[in-house]
């Protein structure tokens, strides 16, 4: 498949692109230079840039986003490339006929939901009394509860992501509808270990499960809108993880409870 990456640059991208481009024809754009060959460079936010990059791509990755989600982060920092440059996305995705789109989601747009116990004491390591296979897990289909203005831009995108799987052919009504997948994303550090904290053993993901799951997002036919957490086989959950793992048909090899806190 003709697959491109947006932000192929960063985190993600940098380590994704070699992973799928041994199957896959991959394709990036980032508003930084990247090394990967078939790169352009430009500004999602430049809809006169998009139709050349779009043209012919049967799967674009999302992952281009202002990627800070403290609550001093405001909306000067975040809109044009958490809101502008989405809806741009979907917009050239759209007219260019894609096939599917993964929209690079967060558990921050249910971050909320970890004030509440049980999930209040797990992400702050008061897990004595807990048993992690008693835990109800926050589902996709739950109230969204985003816990920043990061968080709020990714509902947003989510919400876009479901008007193009439904409203936006009703002017084309021949044409195939758009598949897209919200991928809510637990926590992939550079380094590719758990971070310190107590919430990371709930919303790490290691690089070769990201990868599984990217893949699986690719390749997985007869979708049409599904929103999927993304994280390893955390031994501590509070995201429904498992129905991703069920729908995409991989199984996570990593648990961050093996890795934490090591050296």
């Amino acid at each position: 498949m003709k697959i491109l990456i947006t932000g192929i640059s960063g985190t993600i991208g940098t380590f994704l692109a070699p992973a799928l481009g041994g199957d896959h024809e991959v394709h990036g754009i980032d508003l930084r230079p990247s090394e990967w060959p078939n790169s352009t460079q430009a500004d999602l936010c430049d809809p006169a840039a998009l139709p050349p990059v779009f043209e012919g791509m049967e799967v674009v990755i999302h992952l281009a986003a202002e990627p800070r989600h403290e609550l001093e982060i405001g909306w000067e920092e975040l809109t044009n490339p958490n809101l502008v440059a989405t809806a741009r996305m979907f917009d050239a995705a759209h007219d260019a006929g894609v096939r599917r789109v993964i929209f690079a989601s967060s558990m921050h747009t249910m971050g909320c939901y970890e004030f509440d116990e049980p999930y209040a004491s797990i992400v702050s390591g008061r897990l004595e009394g807990l048993d992690p296979a008693s835990i109800p897990l926050v589902k996709g289909d739950d109230p969204g509860r985003p816990d920043s203005r990061y968080g709020a831009t990714k509902i947003f995108g989510e919400s876009l992501g479901r008007y193009y799987t439904e409203g936006a052919n009703i002017d084309r009504p021949d044409e195939r509808p758009m598949e897209v997948i919200c991928a809510r994303l637990g926590t992939l550090p550079g380094f590719d270990r758990p971070e310190q904290d107590y919430r990371s053993l709930v919303s790490w993901f290691s690089h070769r499960d990201a990868i599984s799951f990217f893949r699986a997002c690719v390749e997985r036919p007869n979708i049409s809108y599904e929103i999927l957490y993304g994280a390893s086989n955390n031994t501590w959950k509070i995201y429904d993880t498992p129905y991703a793992w069920d729908l995409l048909g991989f199984v996570p090899q990593d648990n961050a409870s093996e890795h934490w806190h090591k050296d």
